[in-house]
């Protein structure tokens, strides 16, 4: 059973640091390439040709930004990675309090889910894998980052809001965990449970993932 996204249109990728000069032009439209491949099949498989196709590139390219498809794929997800990271970066200098900026997070984590939906395959390749260097530099680009606002954010919401005391590292396991199921086991859910992967299903799972979450944390559902 084929799965397709709830918006047949795929997102524009985040943008990189600075102007795209010289070869960093096709290496920008190759990870485009890759990002709307990936998004149209939900993670399933792309073929360097592929991708060079639909950037309108010399397949000699891949090997020339990025040294083989792998590298491509690593750049792709520490791309959308990093842009996550900045995302936290921003709500965080809203200045709300935890229990609000714990919704708007958990509810933009469900929803970049949608907007990426091959990245929780491609972030386990990777991880399962194990290669120091890459498991590293994206730690770097996420991990690390959210765990240490979690950790933040549950401190604030322990004081200020009466929340229990909560282990940040298990709870960084447990909201992605909670986020990410859904779309990697989405056969279950229209196969099984016969229910398609709409937007008004999305909108639901961003309502129950969110109360579930801060009832666990004994704060107030929104």
């Amino acid at each position: 059973m084929a799965a397709h996204p709830p918006d047949p249109t795929p997102s524009v990728l985040p943008p990189p640091d600075g102007e795209a000069l010289g070869a960093e032009v096709t290496r920008e439209k190759l990870l485009q390439a890759a990002h709307e491949l990936l998004y149209e099949r939900a993670g399933e498989p792309v073929t360097v040709s592929e991708i060079c196709t639909r950037a309108g590139a010399n397949v000699a390219m891949v090997k020339y930004c990025f040294g083989s498809k792998d590298g491509l794929l690593d750049a792709l997800v520490e791309r959308l990675l990093t842009q996550l990271t900045r995302e936290i970066d921003r709500l965080d200098a809203l200045g709300l309090p935890p229990g609000e900026a714990l919704r708007r997070h958990v509810a933009e984590m469900v929803r970049n889910y949608v907007r990426f939906p091959y990245v929780n395959r491609l972030l386990n390749e990777r991880l399962v894998r194990g290669e120091p260097d890459t498991v590293d530099r994206l730690s770097r680009a996420y991990a690390e980052p959210t765990r240490a606002w979690y950790a933040r954010l549950l401190a604030e919401g322990h004081r200020d809001e009466g929340w229990r005391e909560v282990d940040p590292t298990f709870f960084f396991f447990t909201v992605i965990g909670a986020c990410e199921f859904l779309f990697s086991a989405r056969t279950w859910l229209e196969r099984s449970f016969a229910e398609p992967m709409d937007q008004e299903l999305v909108e639901r799972f961003v309502t129950h993932t969110t109360e579930l979450v801060l009832a666990g944390l004994g704060g107030r559902p929104a």
